[in-house]
């Protein structure tokens, strides 16, 4: 036996870019940021509130974990038509489901579903009334006791008692 040269040289080095190696990509960085990214020009028009600074962070973990759930869902919907629901392996369903439940878990937070908003609302109704300053309510119950005042001497006044202020004949 003689030695021959290998008929197939070394392959090119992989592109940026190739996803030949990804199975779902629910692991992959890269799939995960692509798939988040078009989630949030989605959710951008339902929910305008998540544009807020202080939500950033959320927002970024619910992205991430509707992206991941997307991605799943697209792998075990495309392998159950074309292999059937035996050929999905049960760590991909287990993911999938730990994908879903975080992701709903997070919609709530952020007000995307029925229950969340309501609550986000509740939250928000009852922080408005906590902005309001101490000075703020000083000066709310001075209005209502100058208010009252005057009712008490308007009503003194109709019952014919007149002012209590005294007179030449109390002294």
């Amino acid at each position: 036996m003689t030695w021959q040269p290998n008929p197939n040289p070394r392959a090119p080095d992989f592109v940026a870019g190739n996803t030949a190696h990804l199975v779902h990509g629910a692991d992959s960085e890269r799939a995960i940021e692509t798939v988040a990214e078009e989630v949030h020009a989605t959710i951008r028009d339902v929910a305008p509130w998540l544009a807020q600074d202080h939500f950033a962070p959320s927002v970024h973990r619910y992205l991430r974990a509707a992206a991941r759930e997307q991605l799943l869902d697209q792998f075990i919907a495309a392998t159950v038509a074309a292999k059937g629901a035996g050929k999905v392996p049960s760590r991909t369903w287990e993911q999938a489901t730990a994908a879903t439940r975080l992701a709903h878990m997070l919609a709530g937070d952020l007000g995307l579903t029925p229950l969340g908003e309501a609550r986000l609302r509740a939250v928000a109704g009852t922080a408005a009334v906590t902005e309001v300053t101490l000075a703020d309510l000083m000066a709310q119950g001075a209005e209502i006791r100058k208010a009252a005042e005057a009712r008490h001497a308007a009503e003194a006044l109709e019952a014919g008692h007149g002012t209590t202020t005294a007179t030449e004949g109390d002294k």
